[in-house]
């Protein structure tokens, strides 16, 4: 039995004796107390680290520049047209120009080459080429010779055109049955074609782009894109002040006059400058080729004949300048070309193309300068 002594116990005891609870409760409150405001730090610091990251927006790369598109230029003329609307066939129309009444023309401004061809002697008709440009009206439409075919064939064209003389009906079967492209109005495509009625007959009959792209499938004639280049071409200088006239006299004093005007050239017809019907801008013509094929007359009505295919004396006319040059045409399959004396291309200015077939004994005129051959 423990015994007291002086009313304490014994040391050995007071030194391993339980905690007093009370003391240990307030130890155990004052550590919950400081894990507790560590834990609300942490959490605040950690808001606080999330809400400044909010706030700082992201770096975001700079934008790349859009690609500047490739130009596209006319593969007939040398123009920027564009894109995609090159990529058809080219549309080969025979135009009227005479009798006087039959100007002016309609469609003629937005052709890309116009060749000018003797159908008779001294009464010229026109073959005018459409690439890019869908004019909503073209014509007066006439008839086709067989010189006109050939001059065609190398482009593959849509051939547009309101009969044909004799010669023309026999070759013209066979190329149709090759797959020559004939839009011929009377006996071969007519719906591609309309007459005007305030026009009198046969000097009223039309087409447009339109139509003979719409009509030729029907027919199995395909609108296969042209993809040849004919032509080089090279920026406009700009025209030199007081440049000449360029004068071409056809057979029985037919007369056609080009005068420079800005980046090119008015074509003027017994005084009359040419315009569209309904349209009183000139046409602005950017080169004048003449070229001399020989012509054969046939018959007593005046009907001709020509080999288009071979090399020929030419002169460009461009911005103020005849260039002498020769054009060179090797046949149905390829596409003539304008060639120096060293056999390279002679450049010729982007813009509309008059290609002037003049026969033997036919001039052009420049200033003081005359061809004729």
């Amino acid at each position: 039995m423990l015994m007291l002594a002086h009313g304490r116990l014994p040391a050995t005891l007071t030194a391993g004796r339980c905690r007093d609870p009370r003391a240990a409760d307030a130890m155990s409150l004052e550590r919950r107390l400081q894990l507790s405001a560590l834990v609300a730090s942490l959490l605040a610091a950690a808001v606080a680290g999330c809400a400044h990251r909010a706030v700082v927006p992201r770096a975001r790369p700079s934008p790349s520049p859009s690609p500047t598109p490739t130009p596209v230029y006319s593969l007939l003329d040398g123009e920027q047209v564009p894109p995609g609307s090159g990529n058809h066939r080219i549309a080969a129309v025979m135009i009227d120009n005479y009798p006087y009444d039959t100007r002016p023309q309609s469609g003629l401004r937005e052709a890309d080459i116009v060749y000018e061809v003797e159908a008779e002697g001294g009464i010229t008709r026109y073959m005018a080429l459409y690439l890019e440009q869908t004019p909503a009206k073209i014509g007066p439409v006439r008839s086709a010779r067989l010189y006109f075919v050939d001059l065609a064939r190398p482009y593959n064209p849509l051939f547009a055109h309101a009969g044909e003389n004799d010669d023309v009906w026999g070759p013209l079967r066979d190329l149709r049955e090759d797959g020559f492209a004939d839009m011929e109005q009377i006996v071969g495509t007519p719906e591609a074609f309309w007459r005007d009625p305030s026009r009198e007959m046969p000097h009223n009959l039309y087409t447009s782009i339109a139509r003979l792209r719409a009509t030729a499938p029907k027919y199995g004639f395909k609108d296969t894109p042209f993809d040849a280049e004919e032509f080089a071409f090279t920026p406009d200088p700009t025209m030199p002040p007081a440049s000449p006239d360029a004068v071409l006299t056809f057979w029985n004093n037919y007369t056609v006059r080009f005068h420079p005007a800005g980046q090119g050239y008015v074509r003027i017809i017994d005084g009359q400058v040419q315009h569209d019907l309904g349209d009183s801008h000139p046409y602005l013509v950017a080169d004048i080729i003449a070229v001399w094929i020989p012509a054969r007359v046939m018959d007593n009505q005046g009907d001709l004949h020509m080999d288009v295919y071979g090399r020929f004396p030419a002169v460009l006319v461009r911005d103020g300048t005849a260039i002498p040059a020769t054009w060179v045409a090797p046949g149905p399959n390829t596409l003539p070309e304008l060639l120096d004396g060293r056999g390279q291309p002679v450049p010729l200015a982007p813009g509309q193309i008059y290609i002037e077939v003049l026969p033997q004994g036919g001039t052009l005129k420049v200033g003081k300068n005359i061809w004729s051959y």
